[in-house]
Formats: structure tokens, sequence, C-alpha cells
């Protein structure tokens, strides 16, 4: 594994050989990668990018438990203020409450693709 780089907003990690669209929900391996994070309740979901991220290179991480709230990429789910958002694969949130909890919508989304805010959810804060 390669040095990090630590930064006030979050963390400069390596993706793994695939590239990350910009507020992506990533997951950290046991390699010391990041990857998107799927709707797996396994994976470790660490925190959300705050640039787009090349295949192999290096981008910032904004950890869920740094405090305050984060851009995060909305699914094709109609998400409204105050909703409690849960992740929806490819990196984003949704509504479908089988998946892991992420947080609440303080921006409305109706569309694939929307940048939203979110308050994380308390488990992430602790």
């Amino acid at each position: 594994m390669g040095s990090t780089t630590s930064q006030p907003s979050g963390r400069s990690i390596q993706a793994t050989a695939v590239a990350i669209p910009a507020y992506s929900l990533v997951t950290y391996d046991s390699s010391g990668t990041i990857s998107v994070s799927g709707d797996n309740a396994t994976e470790q979901i660490i925190g959300v990018t705050t640039e787009d991220v090349a295949a192999s290179a290096w981008g910032n991480v904004q950890f869920l438990n740094a405090g305050g709230t984060i851009q995060v990429l909305a699914g094709g789910n109609t998400i409204a203020v105050a909703d409690t958002c849960y992740i929806d694969g490819s990196g984003k949130v949704g509504t479908d409450s089988s998946n892991t909890k992420i947080g609440v919508a303080m921006q409305a989304s109706s569309t694939d693709g929307d940048v939203i805010e979110l308050i994380p959810h308390q488990t992430f804060l602790a």
C-alpha cells in the first residue's frame, strides 16, 4: 500500500483499477484501496469521493464520521427532503430501506445522478 495524504476534508486514498465518479460512496478493502460501494450490507462504507478518481489513481475521500454534511450521488428513486437514505448500489443513495442506512436528505432528488446534501447517520459519527 502506498502512502496517504491527510486533508481537512478527508484523506487521499488509491482507487482500485476502476474509475470512481465524484460524490460516490466508497468502500475500503483489505488491500487498502477504495471502490464504489454496492448495496451489500457487509461492505465497509467509509466515505464519499470529493472528485472524480481515475482507475488506480489517488483521490480525496470525505469520511462519513468527519462531521458535517456530505454531497452524494442520488440514484433513480424520488428522494424528498428529510427522507432517510440508504446505499442504492453504484455508490449512490436511494430509499430502499433493506440496504445500509447512510443518512437524512437535506435536498430532494428525482433524477439519477443528482448530487444532494445528506447528514450522515449517527452510526457513522461514533
